[in-house]
């Protein structure tokens, strides 16, 4: 081939490898943000991101606000822990660029939060993906397999954020930001009644706390503990048992120790006064429930052998 029949050649290869990006997908880069959308409070979204689902809704309505891991019983969806609150509201669902780690988007946004959690959780320990999809913050997009979810609750200046973050079953990644402005302040403790329960009927379950697999607790589990542990003054002089349940598919002595330590983890957690004696007990999954799962529960025997339910 004589050289001048090659360089048009040459030539029509440069043409197309100029063109070609433009003419590829540019979801691997990034994309144009739904129109009149924008980052919820001006929190800095994942770079290279973009807003695919957005609402801003300034009137001040009922919402609820999840606490908790979400399930279902029979065909009743049950929030573990949720408030309800007359709020605005503003979301934005964003996707991520081609090959994300969802590690690095969690990172990212619980680095521009900046606060303690008052809940979170991930995978299996968040409930069932498709019930935070559809029935939780309704946008379908969301779904994915249930152990490549994450969940944050926490307090923004005076607004609560709620984070989730998802990588579908097509490997595609999303975070939906959505932040409640309540109309008045908002009591967000798990436990406002804990006490009186076991006051009055010597055993309360710790609303919030999952161990996990093994027994552990989480930051927030502790930080939830902590924030209980001076009320306990109100037992001065009894004996509160902490006891931890703990169910999973290793043989029932190992759990009954991982769960011993469970217990001793909480009540460490507690710090409580001096003049409440705090009893750590592994129950392992020797005392089931009915539907029963992982917990942690306040048990003070005087009340109960009066024969109180």
């Amino acid at each position: 081939m004589s050289l001048a029949r090659f360089l048009p050649s040459v030539s029509a290869l440069l043409a197309a490898a100029v063109l070609l990006p433009t003419l590829l997908p540019m979801r691997a880069v990034a994309a144009e943000d739904l129109p009149g959308s924008r980052n919820p409070l001006d929190i800095p979204r994942f770079p290279h991101s973009w807003i695919v689902r957005y609402e801003q809704d300034d009137r001040f309505l009922p919402r609820e606000y999840a606490l908790g891991r979400v399930d279902k019983t029979r065909r009743d969806v049950r929030i573990e822990h949720e408030v309800r609150a007359s709020a605005t509201r503003e979301y934005a669902t964003y996707e991520m660029p081609g090959g994300t780690q969802t590690r690095a988007v969690i990172e990212h946004y619980l680095k521009q939060i900046g606060s303690e959690p008052l809940f979170t959780c991930r995978g299996r320990d968040c409930g069932r993906s498709n019930l935070w999809a559809n029935e939780v913050f309704k946008q379908n997009i969301l779904l994915g397999p249930d152990l490549n979810q994450f969940y944050f609750a926490g307090e923004y200046g005076d607004h609560l954020i709620a984070l989730y973050v998802i990588q579908r079953g097509n490997k595609r990644s999303y975070a939906h930001v959505e932040v409640l402005k309540p109309e008045n302040r908002v009591a967000l403790s798990h436990n406002e009644e804990i006490f009186e329960r076991l006051a009055g009927e010597g055993l309360a379950m710790v609303d919030g706390i999952t161990p996990g697999a093994e027994g552990a607790l989480n930051a927030a589990d502790r930080a939830l503990l902590a924030g209980l542990g001076e009320s306990l003054s109100v037992f001065a002089g009894q004996t509160v048992y902490v006891v931890c349940h703990l169910y999973g598919p290793a043989e029932g002595a190992v759990l009954l120790s991982q769960s011993t330590a469970c217990a001793e983890e909480a009540v460490s957690a507690l710090a409580a006064t001096d003049s409440v004696t705090l009893v750590p007990f592994g129950a392992g999954p020797l005392l089931p429930r009915v539907g029963g799962r992982s917990r942690l529960e306040f048990v003070l025997p005087s009340r109960l052998s009066r024969g109180i339910p």
